[in-house]
């Protein structure tokens, strides 16, 4: 007996990421934009379109909540073309979905920002833009690592207002600093929009940090990087972060942004629950390396890594799935907690883990196949093959 599927795809011969037994395959129907089964048939199926995955590593699509280019593009080129380009591109590197990440650029009346907030929730042929992430404008200056004197901003209700005009409902995350003065009265307006209060890019005390906390914040932005280290005198954030539970946080895990004993320390006093890895990458990701430009400056990307001349750490420029793997060899967690902090984590964070995250019945088919080498063979976003090899 013969069953016909039409106006479904179906994933053959795949190998799920959380199967006990290496050798077992199984099949993924794929009805519209979403899983509708999982498993073999007891009947042979045919469908009118079917993609065999020949065995492959078959995990769930990643999710970038912290990226600010890719494939010689950046949010802050402010057009559409940019903006499909990243997608393309991350597509490519077995991203599904993300955050245009950038900052406020006022010289030109932040039009990038009107750019992403119109594509937010459009098809395309490549990875879904969820929503923007901006890092600032409220943010210490001492702080500031590789982002420009003109995209910071004292503390304003006024300018908080301009940000959300333009960006409406698409704004997902904010990085702030809760030690500037109006600090407070901005992350408790944020959480009233429901948009995520992130602490970065921040010179808080350890007493700053936990108050900041009790304001809102719920969420730090690439931990250790960009705020006060860590002192047995002056503890600084560290301390309230790995004490504060729910808390989630941002891990670089390249090894140069942190130390791989770094890394360990987080996951082992944090948990897997509250690690989401991220790429921080920019435009350079995807591309040879090479000297680009970043918001008006010069960088060089050399081995996944971008540096302004000066040395000033601006981002990588590796996979999302590279930096997951980078943290399983660092951690030495197991292959389905470390593509957790790239795919469950990131989707429960933006509230979305009801349809985004994992392999399973009535999510979106956002599906990423990799081969041995964990290079990605094929992705697919809601049920459409945006890449394969």
């Amino acid at each position: 007996m013969v069953d016909t599927l039409t106006d479904q795809l179906l994933l053959k011969n795949c190998k799920l990421y959380t199967s006990q037994d290496s050798n077992s395959l199984t099949d993924i129907v794929i009805s519209g934009h979403s899983i509708s089964r999982i498993g073999k048939s007891p009947v042979e199926v045919e469908c009118e379109t079917c993609l065999d995955a020949g065995g492959r590593l078959t995990v769930p699509g990643f999710i970038d909540i912290h990226v600010q280019g890719a494939g010689g593009a950046d949010v802050l080129d402010g057009t559409e073309n940019a903006l499909k380009t990243m997608a393309s591109s991350l597509a490519k590197l077995g991203t599904t979905g993300f955050l245009a990440t950038t900052v406020i650029q006022p010289q030109t009346h932040n039009r990038h920002l009107e750019k992403a907030a119109a594509l937010v929730g459009k098809q395309s042929d490549g990875a879904a833009l969820l929503g923007i992430h901006i890092e600032g404008p409220f943010i210490n200056e001492e702080k500031r690592g590789g982002i420009s004197p003109d995209s910071i901003s004292s503390p304003s209700g006024n300018v908080l207002d301009n940000i959300l005009r333009i960006t409406g409902n698409t704004l997902k995350i904010m990085t702030i600093a809760p030690e500037l003065s109006g600090s407070p009265e901005i992350i408790r307006r944020l959480v009233d929009n429901g948009i995520i209060a992130s602490f970065g890019h921040s010179a808080a005390t350890y007493e700053e940090t936990i108050q900041g906390f009790e304001f809102g914040v719920s969420h730090v932005t690439h931990i250790f990087n960009a705020m006060p280290s860590l002192h047995h005198r002056t503890p600084g954030p560290v301390p309230a972060i790995f004490e504060t539970p729910d808390i989630s946080v941002q891990i670089i895990s390249d090894g140069v942004h942190l130390h791989p004993a770094i890394v360990r320390m987080i996951y082992h006093h944090i948990g897997e629950n509250r690690c989401i890895c991220i790429t921080d990458g920019v435009q350079a990701a995807g591309l040879p390396e090479g000297r680009y430009i970043y918001n008006g400056r010069e960088y060089e990307s050399k081995n996944g890594t971008a540096r302004y001349l000066d040395g000033t750490l601006i981002g990588s420029t590796l996979s999302l799935g590279s930096i997951a793997l980078k943290f399983m060899e660092i951690t030495e967690c197991s292959f389905e907690t470390a593509v957790k902090t790239v795919t469950a984590n990131p989707a429960r964070l933006l509230g979305i883990d009801s349809i985004k995250g994992s392999l399973d019945v009535g999510k979106d088919a956002d599906i990423v196949l990799l081969d041995d080498d964990y290079s990605v063979w094929a992705t697919l976003v809601r049920g459409n093959v945006c890449y394969r090899k």
